[in-house]
Formats: structure tokens, C-alpha cells, sequence
């Protein structure tokens, strides 16, 4: 996440998140389903633009998305407003311009909550209101993956995300990934993969545990396990590809092109192919958009490093 003064404004870039490894529990009496997984910030961006404005009200406009107050954009806003008094020291125009896909699998929305508070906390100098800590219980009120843009970088996330733990030296000194993302051009609601999910019988798919789950492997030896596809795993990507013949179709096709390993994001629909070095992400990238269906989007991205010390500052 990048924070930027612009004027009397401010500029943040907030970005995507993959899914290294996704195991999924079986549903809780709370309504949540409890996760085990590598986060992973990468280099695909929304940017919110936070300007003061006349007044005390918080006006939204969106670009590449038409969400309106229903926007976790505005919840975020409000929410922050609420907690210092219902009153910022003035109004504001918050400007999202939308890159991230929605129903992706990619974080896109929860990183923008992050980014919402985060910036308008920064924007109004509020850091003396607002502890880092209870930013973090706002974003976890607003959303299961909130927690983790916080932070970035690489991070270990359980219960249903909100228990983040770092993991960002697991790349030191082996340095960054390189992917391929491929989005097809549907949104796919994360409530029907949870509910086909939830419908599978078999203990075996209700237990937090894997063949190769994080705990069985040292965390020094995290990375050569990711690029030697022994620890890429995501719960739901069968069940998400029996809903939808589009992923089961991109996943044939990344199958097929020689990546170090591939997995779906998140309950989808974005998969994302590991490569040894960015000219090889280039090079399958170009492969893969002569072979997709029409208005996917094939891009390549690294990862994006911790930015814990922005609440701190």
C-alpha cells in the first residue's frame, strides 16, 4: 500500500491479494467458515483519492464500479466517522478508481477498506483518536480478509483471517515471485462456493488439515515448497470449478502452459500461474491471451512488500 499527499489530499494505491495456500474448515455456529492460509499482496492496484470538501458529508465516486453507499468504501468511511464522534474535521470526496475485478478472489474490495480507513485516519490526523489496534477491530467488522491489508506483505491467516501473522522473511534471501494472473470476466459469490462447500459429505473435506499443510513444512523451507508445487493448495477450487465451467476452463489452460505450479485465488475466479523469473511471466502471459476466453484479463504481477510501518507513522 502506497500513501501519497497531493495538495490539501491524498493519494493510496492499494493492492491485490492472492491465496498461496487456502485449507477450509467446516462451518462454525458463528456463521464463518475457519481458514488456514498464505495471503499474499501482488502488484495489481486500486487507487483511492481522499480530498476535503466543504461540509461534514462523505461523498463516494466510483469509477469502474457502481456500488453507491452499499460500497465497503462508504461503510469504511462511515465507520470511521462514527468512531471519532460522527464528525471528520471536514467533509470528503473519496475518488475509487476500480482495477481489482469484484467476485475474484483477489481481496479487491477488503483492500479498500483497508485503504479507506487508513487514509482518512491519515488524511484528518486522527492517529491520536484512533490506536492502530482499533483500526484493525473497524476493518474486521467490515470484513473477514480486512485484517490482512493492514499489513500486506506475507502473512499466515486463520480463524476466519482475521489472526494475521507475518511471514514476509520466508523470501529472504530468495527474493520475489512472479505470476501470471488470469481473470475471467465473471464474478463468482463467494457465498455459492461456500454453500457447495458445505454441502460435501466427506469428513475429509471438513478438517483443517492437508497432505501438506503449512505445519508440516519448516518455514525456512516455505518458498521451495510453493515453487516446487507442494504447498500450493486451495480447498475450494474444485468446488468452484464444478459451479462454473469458466474457471474449469482457464484451469485447463494453465495446466497446459508449464508454470512452476497454478492455483485458483480465494473461492475465485482469478487463477494465477508461479514463474521462475519475470521473463517467463512475460512470455506465458503473452501465451495465454492468444487462449482465453474473451474478456479475460491476463496480467503479471510480484509481490508487494510489508507496509505494517504506515500505522505506525
Amino acid at each position: 500500500m502506497e500513501l501519497n499527499h497531493s495538495g490539501d489530499g491524498l493519494v493510496v494505491r492499494t493492492p491485490a491479494k492472492l491465496n498461496l495456500f487456502l485449507d477450509v474448515g467446516k462451518l462454525r455456529e458463528d456463521g464463518y467458515h475457519p481458514i488456514d492460509s498464505i495471503f499474499q499482496a501482488v502488484s495489481f492496484y486500486d487507487e483511492l483519492e481522499f480530498i476535503p470538501i466543504s461540509g461534514d458529508g462523505i461523498e463516494l465516486v466510483e469509477e469502474g464500479i457502481a456500488a453507491g453507499k452499499k460500497n465497503i468504501v462508504y461503510q469504511a468511511a462511515e465507520g470511521l466517522r462514527r468512531e471519532v464522534g460522527g464528525a471528520f474535521p471536514s467533509g470528503v470526496r473519496i475518488t475509487l478508481r476500480k482495477s481489482i475485478p469484484c467476485g475474484a478472489g483477489l481481496g479487491g474490495g477488503s483492500s479498500d477498506a483497508a485503504a479507506t480507513l487508513i487514509g482518512l485516519r491519515e488524511l484528518f490526523g486522527l492517529q491520536l483518536q484512533v490506536a492502530p489496534q482499533r483500526l484493525l477491530d473497524l476493518g474486521a467488522q467490515l470484513g473477514s480478509d480486512v485484517p490482512f491489508f493492514f499489513s500486506g506483505g506475507t502473512a499466515r491467516c486463520r480463524g476466519r483471517g482475521e489472526i494475521v501473522t507475518p511471514l514476509d522473511d520466508i523470501f529472504e534471501p530468495a527474493g520475489t515471485f512472479h505470476y501470471v494472473l488470469v481473470c475471467p470476466p465473471i464474478e463468482v459469490p463467494t457465498r455459492d462456493v461456500y454453500e457447495a462447500f458445505d454441502q460435501l459429505q466427506s469428513d475429509k473435506y471438513m478438517t483443517l488439515t492437508t497432505d501438506a499443510g503449512i505445519d508440516s513444512i519448516l518455514r525456512s523451507s516455505i518458498v521451495e515448497a510453493l515453487m516446487n508445487d507442494e504447498l500450493l493448495f486451495n480447498r475450494l477450487e474444485t468446488v468452484a470449478c464444478g459451479l462454473f465451467a469458466e474457471l474449469a476452463e482457464v484451469q485447463g489452460l494453465l495446466a497446459a502452459e508449464g508454470f512452476r505450479g497454478f492455483l485458483m485465488s480465494g473461492s475465485g475466479s482469478t487463477f494465477f500461474g508461479l514463474c521462475d523469473n519475470a521473463d517467463d511471466a512475460v512470455s506465458m502471459r503473452d501465451s495465454l491471451k492468444g487462449a482465453v476466453p474473451d474478456g479475460t484479463r491476463v496480467l503479471t504481477a510480484i509481490n508487494v512488500p510489508n507496509w505494517s510501518a504506515i500505522l505506525e507513522s
